[in-house]
């Protein structure tokens, strides 16, 4: 049998990488890639490692400028 099959995987809003873990629910690839990933939600966007920064004076994050 062939179904289609609607599934969602956390891309970055900065470099548009992804985390090839496909799941069935939009919340679940959230959570995957804040949770374990490291990535960071900033300003209801997804940021991975490398386009996310740190202020430590403010302690909180930000995205990187795209340079």
């Amino acid at each position: 049998m062939i179904r289609e099959v609607t599934m969602y995987r956390a891309e970055c809003d900065g470099c548009k990488c992804y985390i090839d873990f496909p799941t069935p629910f939009p919340a679940w690839a959230r959570n995957i890639a804040i949770s374990n990933c490291g990535w960071k939600e900033i300003n209801g966007k997804l940021y991975c490692l490398i386009c996310q920064k740190h202020n430590k004076e403010k302690d909180e994050y930000k995205p990187k400028n795209k340079d």
